[in-house]
């Protein structure tokens, strides 16, 4: 399958579609019982048992012509606009996506989706928690404190109603990595599902760079100050060297005042950012290169040898040296 023949696919009616365009009502992908209401709550949740027959990720078209019900899902839910527009209803607040933007939803939000006219297709790519941790916090969390900072603020997403709406509609990188996923999971050759897995952390890395942009914008916007990512990127290219008071006359913050707020934005002190940002270059160089630990401790900021061994082995749960030798024989 090709671009074109996907834009064919995805526009066509499809049998559920024939019968909601005349109807205007919700038709059930399968059996009915797709939608159980759980002594828990009294908002139905779709059974995870429909959707992983294939493997870890199941992507599907939403169906068009008829209002999909208030519901929720145990599992992660990525809505993409592959054409027109959507409107939803997350969390009781009505959130308009254009064509090319992606909303990623955590499990148990409730929502419901209006009527899509012909031109509106969205596509729905769903996965396990356990999915989206392995490829995209697996990935991100070891490549430094800012893409820590991101992918926490993204998974835990506790100040965005439990979704985050990616303004993606400029990105062409990002537009062309989910056309081609689409291509091989609805025409499906040797390798396709493995190919679909593939793509996925890089699509959370697109997703990323999109992420950041938009919280640099928003924090500029409101604050008209330099905004936490920033200064992350400052700790990270100079971790070895930076103190907390060269940090806030770097940024023109008073000391104690940007202590706090980077404990309150990331969860850590400046100090244990620091040394997050050593332990994931140590890492990284025991793991890439030869060097002997002593010259990697030094490296990364470490006079005292005994201090390095024992920060190490509070992140990793094993020594440098143990660490370097379990990662070669795997």
């Amino acid at each position: 399958m090709n671009h074109q023949q996907l834009d064919q696919f995805l526009r066509k009616l499809d049998d559920i579609e024939k019968i909601q365009i005349i109807t205007h009502e919700n038709v059930n992908d399968y059996d009915g019982n797709e939608l159980i209401i759980e002594d828990d709550s009294s908002i139905p949740r779709l059974q995870e048992k429909y959707f992983f027959d294939k493997g870890s990720v199941y992507i599907s078209k939403h169906h068009r012509f008829a209002d999909m019900p208030l519901h929720m899902h145990t599992f992660i839910e990525m809505n993409y606009v592959y054409s027109g527009e959507c409107r939803q209803l997350l969390n009781g607040k009505e959130v308009k996506l254009t064509q090319g933007q992606i909303c990623l939803l955590d499990k148990d939000v409730p929502h419901c989706i209006p009527e899509l006219g012909e031109n509106d297709i969205l596509v729905n790519i769903i996965m396990k928690k356990e999915t989206f941790s392995t490829a995209f916090l697996g990935q991100l969390s070891n490549k430094g404190i800012v893409s820590s900072f991101l992918a926490n603020a993204v998974s835990e997403n506790q100040r965005h109603d439990r979704y985050i709406l990616f303004h993606t509609e400029n990105h062409e990188n990002l537009q062309l990595i989910i056309r081609n996923m689409l291509c091989e999971y609805f025409d499906p050759q040797d390798y396709s599902m493995e190919l679909v897995s593939y793509y996925m952390p890089i699509l959370f890395t697109e997703l990323m760079r999109v992420y950041t942009l938009d919280k640099n914008f928003e924090l500029a916007k409101s604050s008209g100050k330099t905004n936490i990512i920033e200064i992350l990127q400052y700790i990270e290219e100079h971790y070895k060297d930076c103190t907390l008071t060269s940090l806030a006359e770097t940024f023109n913050f008073n000391a104690n005042y940007l202590g706090n707020m980077l404990k309150e934005r990331t969860g850590k002190t400046f100090l244990e950012l620091v040394q997050t940002q050593r332990m994931i270059n140590a890492e990284s160089l025991l793991t890439n290169t030869d060097k002997s630990i002593d010259e990697i401790a030094f490296q990364v900021g470490y006079d005292s040898l005994s201090f390095f061994y024992r920060k190490f082995k509070e992140l990793y749960g094993e020594t440098p040296s143990r660490y370097r030798k379990n990662k070669r024989t795997v």
